[in-house]
């Protein structure tokens, strides 16, 4: 988040020094245009002359004039024009300059913006994908220009959606599950046993997930995502399921070869929609689920460090040499031997 924060913050600097440069030009060219108009009004003010500042004023008038009378023709019709080209040229210059200072400060409003979005994103570890976003982000994608409207819509916007999850945000826990080299499985096995073996599988697994207090599940052709409200509740359904297979192998399959599974597991706050298909629900609390089973060896539960902390019956596991997705990571086996 500092990172993210730190990278916004140079690329507004320069914008922010143009600002500041756009505002003293303008106010420079505003300054000029009182100088050539102020000649127009000496004649009227008493003594006026007999006043420092305006003597140097239209000394610098003077000085200006005799530049622009050697760089450019100033006499229209045989009139000398000096004086209102340089007043033109200052209000078409200040105009700019003004122009230039309201870009700069609506395109580093929208740098602000997207840095905020970004850390919300980071704080509730949510990607792009998350609904609950979407209106924010195609908000912030069709936003041309920072006016003070513009502003004061996205503060309540990002206030209703920072409230929306926070209603919404749980700790959960995730349980990932593939089966070991099932391609290999199927090699050289008729196609009915394949379909019912897998089926049958899937009834095996669903069974126990749900037994075990599972909220959400998503299959992929031979694994599965699930959702449990807590670690305690993740581990133990794995547990269940790896102490189930022997039993399986034996009495249910029909192949040649047995099942074999590996166990990912992590746990940690993400934003919940009851009516969101888990397979459709984004977040790095899960994907990090999917790469400790990826990491499990076969018949294992392979899980998160931070994800263990609250596990209540430790027994089984212990900490291996590896890191996944920066967090240490313990195993549980089903055989004696610790092995990495």
């Amino acid at each position: 988040m500092g990172q993210t924060k730190t990278k916004v913050s140079l690329r507004i600097l320069p914008y922010t020094v143009i600002r500041i440069i756009a505002g003293l030009l303008g106010i420079c060219c505003l300054f000029l245009i009182l100088i050539f108009l102020l000649p127009l009004a000496v004649p009227y003010i008493h003594d006026a002359r007999s006043f420092q500042y305006i003597k140097t004023a239209m000394s610098i008038e003077r000085s200006i004039s005799s530049f622009v009378q050697h760089i450019i023709p100033t006499k229209i019709a045989g009139k000398d024009m000096t004086r209102w080209i340089i007043i033109v040229a200052a209000f078409i210059l200040y105009g700019t300059f003004v122009n230039m200072k309201e870009w700069v400060r609506s395109k580093t409003a929208r740098l602000k913006v997207m840095r905020d979005y970004e850390e919300l994103k980071k704080q509730k570890n949510l990607t792009d994908d998350a609904d609950v976003l979407t209106p924010l982000k195609e908000t912030i994608q069709n936003l041309q220009t920072a006016n003070k409207k513009d502003r004061g819509d996205l503060l309540k916007l990002f206030a209703e959606t920072k409230k929306k999850l926070d209603a919404m945000g749980k700790d959960l826990a995730f349980l990932a599950i593939d089966v070991v080299d099932s391609t290999g499985m199927k090699a050289g096995e008729e196609k009915a046993a394949i379909e019912y073996d897998f089926k049958e599988y899937k009834y095996f697994v669903d069974e126990r997930l749900r037994a075990g207090g599972s909220i959400k599940s998503a299959w992929t052709p031979d694994g599965v995502m699930t959702c449990f409200n807590t670690v305690d509740e993740a581990v133990k359904a794995a547990r269940a399921i790896l102490t189930g297979l022997e039993d399986f192998n034996r009495n249910v399959k029909t192949m040649r070869r047995d099942f074999h599974i590996r166990c990912g597991v992590n746990a940690g706050y993400v934003y919940f929609d009851e009516t969101l298909p888990l397979e459709e629900m984004s977040d790095r609390v899960i994907d990090v689920a999917g790469h400790m089973q990826k990491q499990a060896a076969t018949n294992s539960i392979c899980i998160a460090k931070p994800a263990i902390e609250p596990l209540k019956d430790r027994s089984g596991f212990f900490p291996i040499s590896k890191v996944v997705d920066g967090y240490e990571i313990y195993v549980s086996e089903r055989r004696k031997s610790p092995r990495e």
